[in-house]
């Protein structure tokens, strides 16, 4: 019974301590993890930290179970997500966590792991991500070990997706539900690894030709494997895409940096159906139903070593032998199918690669089709042998593969075209020594299918090749209601296609109606999934000089109507050109000049300039989602607008104005516009107590704008509030904040109780004195707007002015009282001085009445004297008058006598 006793307590106390264990070490584990990615990667990472750890489900070993974790990039891919998943497990060695040292990790399962690989033009690569070392200085000793070991016994991925997008090299990989499973024991020097490997759809591009299109995959194999000299050996795997199952044997080596490889792969079996089944139409059939005969041969190699300055040589090879292929429940068999193609690269020099394109033929239901083409010395001097000549009736695909549901598919192609040279003599300008010429026809063409949301149609089509150019002569298609007249004219067409020549084009598009509302999606959520992801950088090709000309009567938009859309674009030189487009939307005339260009592919950058003449608020509103988001207030104003603007700013990896570039600048002009129930309005009038403010109305206005920072800057401008003018500046951030000034000359009568006491004051002083004082009609209250459109915040100066106003009766109280006492103190000198100026008066009177007298009787004495006087003077002067006139004439009478004896003889 004791021992019963003893291994009972001992019982719960070893299974207390299963249950305690996972908290004790909780910590230490979640700081390794922290620790181990903080120092070394360039990244953020983040995770559901309410981690799980239990070892009672993989006892005796500790179970780490950590939750939605993502991998976030840093600059220059700011803000992909490089890695993310659902669930991440990993089996602990018990001993390495209590021992603390070094976390040996047994196991690891990921559940719906996400990795977006990326590699941009210039070789830059997201998962570049570890730091720089900074342990270089330091011994072996201290730089040993890591917080984590990778000791594995096994690794499960369940429902993976993993996209590989390298624009450098101009491939794109998409793998979609992958699970894989490899198990072995990772802690001996020679082991075997099992491996399983299963993908539901995989997709491979490569320079624009997509050579794997949703093919099922699937690898099993048993890989020997040395790890202290990183060698392993392919024994006994098989891989399936779709139906064809490929054995894979060789060995591969890691010694070094370097990567030696000798792989040897081929089909298992000749059965031509298997190779048909990477036709998406044949293996989304039941190929239970397909008959095939003929004799298939595929196989490749891989051998050399790769390293950043080598790559291994490789080679495959095809052929088909008199294929013969037919579903039962069809009417017609493809015939003679002969390919017997080689390409061989023995050393990894890509210069030696050699493709022979020896032989394609068919037959089907009398339409012959050959191709052949020799391909050879791609990097010193391409050279190129080709023929494509037959007749492919769409018509006939319809009875010789069963087409999906909703599928439709007519039309003919006519192809007799043949190039035969080498690039140099192109270079050269030799344009007779290289061979091409053909032409290519279609006719009647249809494609209907239910990924098209209307049936795609080309009436005529019809190229000419000459060694120099292709020739557009003609495309008349349509899809839906939309038509498309084209032509044109492609130069180098072949330079570019083998080389690196520069291709030439200049290309004119005529439509009478373009209705795009056909090609967008009618799902909402299909239609907001697209308006909201997230789009990324477009780079521009450098060898393409391309112009393009179109002239489109009608262009239906969502809910807009564009008519009378002309103008060119230009492309050339990594640089996207607008050249003077012109339309007409919604009664007004808009045009548009700038470029797009991603010369630094990191930071592409654009500039616009733009005018709209005449534009409808209201239905510019209506119209545009851009405007509800940007310009919300737009909703509640009415009136017409025209606007010129300049923008040039770079962009980011997301396609957003990069703020911190950004300059733009131009001027609003406003004829006559009402604005009114806009949420910073009804504030000013809720502050001011008057409804009327409600209701803005605008004049003749020219409001000049520039943006800076993030936000758009208005010179002042005039607009009116009810009955007041008020003059507004200010800016609005492109995060819907607003921060305005104004000044308004308010009445006085509408600060309300606060000016009726103040009138009553200065009444009742008015009374008392028997003034007339008076004050401003209008005073200058001052606006402050600030807050966000949806949630505005406004000031005033009113407190101030009240204030003002009580000092200002004070004030004009003490004046009016001095002026009054002045006044006073100026009648009493001023009757003073009257009092005195009479008395004065009355003496100066009394003076000049004697002084009056007296000369009276001076002057009636001095008259008396003047007769006397002159009755004197006028005797005198008789008495000499006739004592003269004697003398006078006696003198006569003397000369006379004197006279005559002088004329006596």
């Amino acid at each position: 019974m004791k021992f019963l006793k003893i291994f009972g307590i001992s019982l719960v106390v070893l299974f207390l301590l299963l249950l305690i264990a996972p908290f004790l070490f909780k910590g230490k584990i979640v700081a390794a993890v922290k620790s181990a990615t903080n120092e070394q990667l360039n990244a953020t990472l983040s995770f559901n930290e309410d981690i799980g750890l239990s070892l009672i489900s993989s006892f005796p070993n500790l179970s780490l179970t950590i939750k939605d974790i993502t991998l976030i990039n840093k600059a220059p891919f700011l803000g992909d997500t490089l890695f993310a998943t659902k669930e991440f497990n990993a089996v602990l060695d018990i001993m390495s966590v209590i021992n603390g040292e070094q976390i040996n990790i047994r196991k690891v399962f990921l559940d719906q792991p996400k990795i977006y690989a990326a590699i941009l033009p210039d070789g830059s690569a997201n998962w570049d991500i570890a730091l720089a070392d900074s342990t270089a200085s330091q011994t072996p000793e201290d730089t040993a070990s890591s917080a984590f070991s990778l000791k594995l016994r096994s690794l499960e991925i369940k429902e993976g997706h993993l996209i590989y997008d390298d624009k450098q090299g101009k491939m794109k990989a998409a793998l979609h539900n992958l699970n894989y499973k490899l198990s072995g024991d990772f802690s001996e020097t020679l082991m075997t690894m099992l491996s399983n490997l299963t993908i539901e759809a995989l997709t491979y591009e490569m320079d624009g030709i997509t050579y794997l299109n949703k093919v099922k995959a699937a690898m099993d194999g048993t890989i020997e494997a040395n790890l202290n000299q990183m060698q392993f050996a392919f024994k006994e795997n098989t891989f399936k895409l779709n139906a064809l199952e490929m054995g894979l044997d060789g060995t591969f080596a890691m010694p070094g940096d370097d990567m030696v490889m000798d792989l040897k792969w081929g089909v298992k079996q000749n059965d031509i159906a298997q190779f048909l089944s990477l036709i998406p139409a044949v293996y989304a059939s039941d190929m239970k139903d397909l008959q095939s005969k003929g004799k298939l041969t595929l196989n490749g190699f891989i051998k050399g070593t790769y390293n950043e300055t080598a790559m291994p040589g490789f080679g495959l090879n095809l052929s088909i032998d008199e294929g013969w292929f037919k579903y039962t429940a069809l009417p017609y068999p493809l015939e003679a199918l002969n390919v017997k193609l080689t390409v061989n690269n023995p050393d990894g020099v890509p210069d030696h690669t050699e493709i022979n394109l020896e032989k394609l033929h068919w037959l089907l239901q009398g339409d012959a089709f050959d191709a052949k083409l020799i391909a050879k010395t791609p990097e010193s001097d391409p050279y190129v042998d080709a023929v494509f000549a037959g007749k492919i009736n769409l018509g006939n695909i319809a009875n010789l593969v069963p087409l999906p549901t909703g599928t439709q598919l007519q039309g003919v192609l006519t192809s007799d075209l043949s190039a035969k040279g080498n690039m140099s003599t192109l270079d050269k300008g030799n344009y007779e020594a290289f061979e091409a010429k053909g032409s290519l026809q279609i006719s009647k063409l249809l494609y209907s299918t239910t990924d098209l949301p209307k049936p795609f149609k080309i009436n005529e089509a019809s190229m000419n090749f000459t060694p120099k150019q292709v020739l557009l002569n003609n495309f008349d298609a349509a899809i839906g209601n939309s038509d498309f007249k084209l032509n044109g004219a492609l130069e180098n067409f072949y330079g570019y296609y083998l080389g690196n020549a520069i291709l030439k084009g200049n290309l004119n598009l005529n439509s009478q109606l373009l209705d795009a509302n056909e090609w967008l999606s009618d799902d909402p959520a299909e239609a907001a999934t697209e308006d909201t992801a997230a789009m990324s950088i477009v780079l521009l090709p450098e060898n393409i000089d391309f112009q393009f000309n179109s002239n489109i009567q009608k262009l239906l938009y969502t809910n807009m109507e564009i008519t009378n859309f002309k103008g060119g674009v230009h492309l050339a030189n990594k640089q996207l050109d607008l050249q003077k487009i012109a339309l007409d939307l919604l009664g007004s005339n808009m045009k548009l000049d700038g470029f797009y260009e991603t010369k630094n592919p990191m930071v592409p950058t654009t500039k616009i300039d733009f005018s709209i003449q005449n534009l409808d608020v209201q239905a510019a509103y209506k119209t545009f989602n851009t405007v509800k988001k940007l310009a919300p207030a737009a909703e509640n104003i009415s009136g017409k607008i025209s606007t010129v603007f300049t923008m040039n700013t770079a962009l980011t990896s997301t396609m957003q104005p990069d703020l911190n570039t950004l300059i733009a600048e131009g001027y609003l002009s406003i004829p006559q516009a009402s604005i009114g129930n806009i949420n910073a309005l009804n504030k000013v009038a809720e502050v001011l107590a008057k409804p009327e403010y409600k209701q803005v109305s605008v004049t003749n206005a020219k409001i000049n704008w520039k943006v800076l920072n993030g936000r758009v800057y208005t010179e002042p401008f005039n607009v009116k509030m009810g009955t007041q003018n008020i003059e507004l500046s200010g800016s609005t951030g492109l995060d819907q904040t607003i921060a305005y000034n104004g000044i308004i000359n308010i009445p006085r009568k509408d600060l309300g109780a606060a000016d009726a006491a103040v009138d009553a004051a200065i009444k009742q002083f008015n009374s008392a004195l028997g003034s007339d004082l008076k004050l401003n009609e209008t005073l200058p209250l001052v606006l402050n707007i600030g807050g966000t459109f949806t949630k505005p915040e406004v000031k005033t100066n009113l407190k101030e002015l009240l204030s003002n106003q009580a000092g200002s009766v004070k004030d004009k109280a003490l004046e009016e009282a001095k002026k009054k006492a002045k006044e006073l103190e100026a009648k009493a000198r001023e009757d003073a001085a009257k009092l005195r100026k009479e008395a004065e008066d009355k003496a100066k009177a009394e003076t000049q009445k004697l002084k009056s007298e007296a000369e009276a009787k001076v002057n009636a004495e001095k008259e008396k004297l003047k007769k006397e006087a002159e009755a004197k003077k006028k005797e005198a002067e008789a008495k000499a008058k006739a004592e003269a006139d004697k003398a006078k004439k006696q003198a006569e009478d003397e000369a006379k006598k004197k006279l005559k004896g002088l004329l006596k003889p």
